[in-house]
């Protein structure tokens, strides 16, 4: 068996967890075992545990500083001498991970961007710079989920030599089902004729929430039956609440933590809004194709990737809350259709996916014998 540890903050709902959890269901565990190196407790450690994976943890880098984050990677490593693959999702960090991966002599070390862009202050993105510039030097191998994501963190020049892995979903979970809808709406008190629009993504500046209730805000305007689904949790959870409270819209948002049944969640939408700042690609988009929901993202800065059925559209960030909540309520009415050919024909499909990754993993593993770091 390939053990492979996986290098990110750490397993909660997110596009880079779910996809991992994707795949990691479906792999054959017999050929290849994950293993997981995060900083923080997640909803599914548990889920890894009884998958046969391991979790560990060590502080975060911005928590401690680099010396002493560096200094329990150095000593992680040196008491796992076992693994032979690192694979880390840590974006411009990274590059510091891999650095130390390489100096504990671990042959494979994979660069993974799930990203387009830093959300950070100016030292801090002068920081993180100085670690992105680490990546080439360390890295054996490099993936992306998209095109954007791998030129932003690896440069232009290097786009022929990076992997475009998409982030694949269990694709047959999200088909549309009446009845799903009709049993979750009920259970959250929403009437069937009701207009609800919804969001899933980490509550933080890049995922825009401010800008998506001022949208519904202008919405109820015009749909005054219209409601939002809202799940997530992070650090703008707060700030988030008290614009809800500000502009009287309790009783019409319905904000939900961290769930499993996300596959469900979406059913009982009939839009979903997703104007983030910026993305690597933005793979619950793929998850709410596949429920067959109407779409609307930003323009230039999610992957033109991820509108892989026609039921996304792109809107420009420049444009004014009530010009979003307008375009919304436009195209409102629509036939909900099953997506599962399309999302499958464009390799979204995890299933589909799997015997690839897993190739790629057994591929380096096997040419461990020969490399040298």
């Amino acid at each position: 068996m390939i053990r492979v540890l996986h290098i990110l903050g750490g397993m909660n709902q997110g596009g880079t967890e779910n996809f991992l959890m994707n795949l990691y269901r479906s792999i054959d565990k017999e050929k290849v075992q994950f293993d997981f190196l995060v900083n923080r407790v997640g909803v599914f450690d548990e889920e890894i545990k009884s998958l046969g994976g391991n979790i560990y943890y060590i502080p975060a880098l911005q928590n401690i500083g680099q010396f002493k984050y560096t200094k329990n990677l150095d000593k992680f490593f040196k008491e796992h001498s076992e693994y032979k693959i690192i694979h880390s999702h840590l974006n411009q960090v990274t590059g510091l991970i891999l650095e130390r991966a390489k100096k504990a002599n671990i042959p494979v070390r994979i660069a993974h961007s799930h990203n387009s862009k830093s959300n950070k202050n100016l030292f801090i993105k002068i920081y993180k710079k100085y670690l992105q510039s680490k990546i080439l030097k360390n890295a054996t191998n490099l993936w992306a989920c998209s095109k954007l994501a791998a030129q932003w963190l690896y440069g232009k020049k290097e786009i022929n030599n990076v992997d475009i892995i998409p982030n694949a979903i269990d694709a047959e979970k999200f088909i549309y089902k009446e009845e799903t809808r009709k049993k979750l709406r009920k259970g959250f008190n929403i009437n069937e004729d009701a207009f609800v629009i919804g969001n899933i993504a980490r509550m933080s500046y890049q995922k825009n929430h401010m800008f998506l209730i001022k949208i519904f805000y202008e919405l109820k305007k015009i749909e005054k039956e219209a409601k939002m689904v809202i799940v997530g949790n992070g650090e703008e959870k707060e700030k988030i609440i008290s614009e809800i409270t500000h502009l009287n819209l309790e009783n019409d948002i319905i904000l939900l933590e961290d769930r499993k049944d996300i596959n469900e969640i979406l059913q009982m939408m009939d839009y979903f809004v997703f104007p983030s700042r910026f993305e690597g690609l933005g793979i619950v988009l793929i998850e709410a194709q596949t429920a067959g929901l109407k779409c609307i993202t930003s323009k230039d800065v999610v992957p033109s990737e991820v509108a892989i059925t026609d039921l996304v559209e792109f809107y420009s960030l420049k444009k004014s809350p009530k010009e979003w909540a307008k375009k919304i309520y436009l195209h409102k009415k629509y036939d909900r259709e099953n997506q599962l050919q399309k999302i499958r024909k464009a390799n979204y499909d995890v299933k589909n996916l799997i015997e690839k990754i897993q190739k790629k993993y057994i591929t380096y593993y096997n040419e461990t014998k020969e490399k040298k770091c």
